[in-house]
């Protein structure tokens, strides 16, 4: 089978990782995405991609938004979209005129968005991949940094799903092709592995965006940890309404979770020690990306994480009142109206 032709749309820490690691594997790679600057970066000097493992300077076709058009003479088999969720349905439009015959579009991305860029491309087109706690981030132009160990044998990072939950030979072909990059498989969940890593971003990006705090820092305060426990109670009460069978969050079952946040202590104490283990593949402090767009002064993600859990629970009757709470302090602190401080979540941590 001929090599396939990717596209990553969304060149920043998700996408430009990706993307680098399988143009160093030696992939058809092109990077898209409209940060000028780092684009003409990588265009010059290439792309740094900085692990725990090491760093390294790969060189990488780097196209800006107006270059796209050049896609037509050699179309596209496989577009990895990493854009934020609110760009999702015009990154999927944009690529959508340069797919091969059998082309299709993945969503690598957080919240569930296979349902926009199905409504651009047909659901024949449309795939999911979960990046499990991939932890990356884009400091600078040019630059892509992982926090985590790669998974490798031990944890698989990457699941790769069709929307009606069968195996094909399509997602094989995906796998085999993010296999470069880290650990990776076929999903017959994938509804379930979305809602799963929700739950995991949830619980977290409310927290460090309202306080500017990090992973580690929430994981080892008392107060934190049990908020985020709550949100999880949450976000899982509403999968469950949904009727999503839930893949395990961090190893453990969401039952586990679920029984925790209802203050269960037998669950809670097996919790947090399976959590603290969880810990240990973050060598680095990560601020999640909802943190990373707020100290550049960026819109985020709150409105499809914490505020997609809020919503969908909305609307099956299962509050998320926590979710909610932060979906606010977060768009507040988007909006310019408060700075991050713990002090933000205070009224949150006096309720536990």
């Amino acid at each position: 089978m001929p090599e396939p032709r990717v596209a990553v749309v969304g060149a920043g820490a998700v996408g430009g990782y990706i993307g680098g690691k399988l143009a160093a594997a030696g992939h058809d790679v092109h990077l898209i995405d409209s940060w000028v600057a780092h684009i003409e970066k990588i265009r010059c000097d290439g792309l740094r991609i900085t692990e725990p493992g090491g760093s390294a300077t790969v060189r990488v076709e780097a196209l800006h938004l107006s270059d796209v058009q050049s896609l037509i003479r050699k179309p596209i088999d496989i577009a990895l979209i990493c854009t934020k969720s609110y760009d999702t349905a015009w990154a999927a439009m944009m690529i959508k005129p340069y797919l091969s015959a059998s082309g299709c579009v993945v969503s690598v991305q957080n919240s569930l968005n296979e349902e926009d860029i199905a409504a651009v491309v047909g659901w024949d087109r449309t795939l999911g991949c979960i990046a499990s706690t991939i932890s990356v981030a884009a400091p600078h132009a040019g630059e892509v940094s992982r926090a985590r160990t790669p998974g490798g044998s031990t944890y698989t990072v990457f699941r790769v799903g069709e929307a009606h939950g069968r195996a094909t030979p399509r997602a094989e072909r995906i796998v085999e092709l993010l296999s470069a990059v880290d650990s990776a498989k076929v999903t017959t969940n994938l509804w379930g592995e979305r809602w799963a890593k929700l739950v995991t971003n949830s619980m977290h990006h409310g927290i460090l965006g309202s306080t500017g705090i990090s992973d580690h820092a929430l994981m080892q305060n008392t107060g934190t940890r049990r908020l985020a426990i709550r949100c999880a109670g949450e976000a899982i009460s509403v999968a469950n309404g949904l009727g999503h069978p839930l893949e395990p969050i961090m190893r453990m079952p969401a039952a586990l979770w679920l029984s925790a946040s209802k203050g269960d202590a037998k669950a809670l104490a097996e919790l947090e020690t399976g959590w603290i283990k969880w810990m240990e593949r973050s060598k680095e402090p990560h601020f999640g990306s909802i943190g990373q767009d707020l100290a550049k002064g960026r819109r985020t993600e709150i409105d499809y994480v914490c505020g997609y859990v809020a919503a969908k629970g909305a609307k099956i009757g299962v509050p998320a009142p926590t979710q909610s709470a932060l979906l606010a302090l977060v768009k507040r602190v988007e909006r310019g109206e408060i700075e991050r401080s713990m002090d933000n979540i205070a009224p949150l941590l006096a309720t536990l």
